[in-house]
């Protein structure tokens, strides 16, 4: 295919642009290319947001989708929950979203005061935990168990 030459206002100042594509685009597609490349004020803040959308799917590629390292890939399911939630984010509808996944990884998405989409992975080791006890706590327990017996009552005390 060519490159064809189109022209498209832009979706807030009408400002015609000029735009190359490949093929003929629609009309919707051509006044998205013309606001991406107009320098209206408006225009420019709807590129920048429309990257930070865009960077915040791609960080949920690479943290968690198919671009991460083979052990730290998730389900496609699950990844289609972190993009949903990132979109439901970028429009307003949602201020943060965090799922707890098996394995102790948590996926945390939200959006910060300059309007940045962050997208964070945490993971959690579990390590053993030991009760030591203090060299003191059988004699406790011996004198616990004698009082009690003193009594008359008989019980069970664990070691």
């Amino acid at each position: 295919m060519s490159k064809e030459v189109q022209t498209a206002p832009c979706r807030f100042c009408g400002q015609m642009v000029q735009i190359e594509a490949e093929g003929k685009l629609t009309e919707p597609q051509a006044a998205e290319e013309a606001t991406m490349h107009c320098t209206c004020a408006e225009a420019v803040e709807y590129q920048k947001e429309k990257q930070r959308k865009e960077k915040a799917m791609k960080n949920v590629s690479v943290l968690f989708g198919e671009d991460a390292a083979p052990d730290k890939r998730i389900g496609e399911d699950i990844v289609n929950i972190l993009k949903a939630a990132v979109e439901e984010i970028y429009n307003g509808g949602l201020a943060k979203v965090t799922l707890n996944l098996r394995g102790g990884v948590k996926a945390c998405i939200s959006q910060n005061s300059k309007g940045e989409i962050n997208v964070e992975r945490t993971e959690t080791k579990k390590t053993e935990t030991h009760r030591v006890r203090r060299a003191d706590d059988r004699g406790f327990l011996q004198m616990v168990r004698e009082t009690i017996q003193r009594c008359g009552r008989v019980a069970a005390v664990a070691m």
